[in-house]
């Protein structure tokens, strides 16, 4: 997962959508410009909103490279904290001309007329000098030579600097005993680099938090030797560290790569809530059914199957798109590339104490993706609970019928639908739990949100029970031809039902299926007997021949498949309801 976020960095930052390692958005603009040349210096005020050095710092001192707050970049706060954070920036400034990759001249000739002038304090006297508040950020513009009108800390050799000074700091240990420990990246394979054992910059899910930390030492991949100081649960080095983490915000902080699949609502940063971060790889444009097809449009169709509840009984709109988009042939508009070359990658996150609980990592091709995709929504569709067409119910809204924090069983139908493995085996008891209470299937009584629920909840049990088969384009209706004794018991359940709503003119308040569905979708030899002599007394000769030939079509035929079952497993027990849904 570190190396495709590293990769997905690289590639925004190329794009211009991040910035380089090192540097980060602040919510505050860059407020004050030096512009200065050899013995002059002028203040202007500015409003800039750019990246610029980021070390993570709170309250601690440290000092940042050529753009930083006035109290270290000009020394405005007058108090002992004030001296020495601007003694930190001239330190700093120091070291960096003293670094042996400054090979640019004309910076080092910038940063060394720089360093007199702030030593000397003439920019004390300038008359825009106390407006200068202690948190104004300060940035320093050369207004000669080659670097004339450049904002210094932008310079690709003082980025490399920062760079390296973080790396160093970042290294583990104790602040004041810091110590390197050198290795190989385990995703560039650079080595021997400084390994971090703290990224400064944390990511963003519910409050910061670092994406790789060592406070345990059970959980380390990377051991640099026995003491604390030397172990990192990966060995990054600071480059790739902080380039997943911006490339995990980034992620985070759109809409079009974010998905809330569980969300606790009176906790934010509970481990309960999960958080699918979705990209693809593309390395050229596409071409679906011959028609060009757009990076952010691609991924908005596949990322439907995870979206959530639509308004009323509506399905969510691009799903439909998608079946259609999967049935369509897909290649590469550039010849050479194939479809392997283009990925899907998505991650399920979960917000912990202390760090981020990576919960599930799927990476696939579009080659496998689309066929399993299309499986799966195969395995889902099904026919409405009050005659509607059949349709294929959202990832989303399987997850809330369902009404589990089961990280596997989330985990498990996200492998379903991506990867192509088979249902979870929590599915089916979930959906039966659910689907015993009689609200959701009697139209006319319980709530709205419940008897939503209904369509979703089958779709759950025909995806476990034919997903991947041949059967699963027949099953999403009535199967008239079925005659496994399960499927035949559960329509039967629905016919006796329909009889007693008839006879009583669909007057009455509680119907055999509110107090038999449970007992018999588990023991149907020792149900269906008193309820079948009850509808022949009561209830078959009020409502006419069409209903009892259809109940003893059922019945011949449950003869013929060996009778009724003395009890149901639990894939009998989902055909049963699928039967009685039909």
């Amino acid at each position: 997962m570190f190396r495709e976020l590293v990769e997905l960095g690289k590639r925004l930052q190329g794009e211009g959508k991040l910035p380089p390692p090192g540097f980060y958005p602040y919510a505050e603009p860059i407020r004050w410009v030096v512009h200065f040349s050899p013995g002059e210096a002028e203040l202007r005020e500015a409003s800039l909103d750019w990246a610029r050095p980021y070390s993570g710092r709170t309250s601690g001192l440290e000092a940042h490279l050529l753009a930083d707050e006035g109290a270290y970049a000009l020394g405005v706060d007058p108090g002992p904290k004030g001296q020495e954070k601007h003694r930190l920036f001239l330190e700093l400034l120091d070291k960096f001309l003293g670094w042996k990759g400054l090979r640019d001249p004309n910076l080092r000739q910038a940063v060394g007329e720089l360093l007199p002038l702030l030593r000397s304090g003439r920019l004390q006297g300038h008359p825009l000098f106390p407006r200068v508040r202690p948190k104004d950020w300060v940035s320093f513009v050369p207004e000669w030579g080659p670097l004339a009108g450049q904002h210094l800390f932008q310079h690709p050799e003082a980025q490399a600097f920062w760079q390296e000074e973080l790396a160093e700091r970042s290294a583990p240990g104790a602040k004041g005993n810091k110590r390197a420990v050198l290795g190989e990246c385990a995703v560039c394979g650079a080595s021997p680099v400084r390994l971090v054992g703290k990224i400064p910059l944390g990511v963003r899910l519910a409050g910061t938090k670092p994406l790789h930390s060592f406070n345990a030492s059970a959980f380390p991949s990377f051991q640099g030797g026995a003491e604390p100081e030397k172990q990192a649960p990966l060995g990054l080095c600071f480059p790739c560290g902080d380039t997943a983490t911006r490339a995990f915000n980034y992620l985070v902080d759109h809409p079009l790569h974010r998905l809330d699949l569980v969300r606790e609502r009176e906790s934010r940063d509970s481990l309960a809530n999960q958080t699918a971060l979705f990209w693809l790889k593309a390395p050229g444009p596409l071409e679906v059914g011959g028609e060009a097809w757009g990076e952010e449009d691609l991924l908005r169709n596949l990322a439907q199957v995870l979206a959530g509840k639509g308004e009323g009984e509506a399905p969510p709109p691009a799903l439909g798109q998608l079946e259609a988009l999967l049935r369509l042939p897909w290649r590469p508009k550039e010849a050479g590339l194939t479809l392997e070359a283009y990925a899907f990658y998505l991650a399920v996150v979960s917000p912990n104490v202390g760090r981020v609980a990576v919960r599930e990592w799927i990476a696939t091709s579009l080659a496998q993706l689309q066929k399993h995709l299309a499986s799966f929504l195969e395995g889902l569709r099904v026919v409405g609970p009050w005659g509607q067409p059949p349709r294929v119910p959202s990832l989303g809204e399987v997850l809330e019928a369902l009404g589990s924090e089961n990280p596997n069983l989330v985990r498990g139908l996200l492998r379903t639908a991506y990867l192509g493995q088979s249902p979870p085996k929590g599915l089916w008891q979930t959906a039966l739990d659910r689907l015993r209470n009689p609200r959701l299937w009697n139209p006319d009584r319980g709530d709205w949100e419940r008897r939503r629920s209904l369509w979703p909840l089958v779709a759950a049990l025909k995806l476990g029970l034919f997903h991947g088969r041949e059967e699963a384009k027949e099953m999403a209706t009535l199967s008239a031809d079925r005659n496994t004794p399960a499927y035949l018991c559960g329509r039967l359940l629905a016919v006796l039902e329909e009889a007693q709503l008839r006879a009583s003119n669909f007057k009455i308040n509680q119907t055999l299926v509110d107090r038999f569905y449970g007992a018999a979708s588990l023991a149907p030899a020792s149900t269906f007997g008193p309820l079948l002599r009850q509808a022949t007394t009561a209830h078959f000769p009020e409502v006419g021949q069409e209903v009892s030939k259809l109940a003893e079509e059922i019945l011949t035929r449950l003869a013929q498949a060996g009778g009724f079952p003395k009890v149901l497993s639990l894939p009998e027990q989902a055909e049963f309801a699928l039967g009685f849904y039909a």
